[in-house]
């Protein structure tokens, strides 16, 4: 398994979104990873803030959700 950020719950969270059909780009700070076709959210390489992975998670939920409205 690809070591993405320095926080283990970030790269869980990637690597399952990786099993679901997202598309990850890694950068020099940030990766991104794309639902093909409905948008992006950007996953920090070294995350600071405590609150970085439940924000990560609410982002990738709003896209989800819009894939949900894209699809009905």
């Amino acid at each position: 398994m690809k070591r993405i950020s320095s926080n283990k719950d970030v790269n869980k969270l990637v690597h399952r979104l990786r099993r679901e059909g997202w598309v990850y780009q890694s950068g020099k700070k940030h990766g991104k990873a794309e639902l093909p076709g409905i948008g992006k959210v950007i996953i920090p390489k070294s995350p600071s803030d405590r609150k970085a992975l439940l924000n990560l998670a609410r982002d990738i939920r709003h896209l989800e959700q819009q894939r949900c409205w894209t699809n009905a």
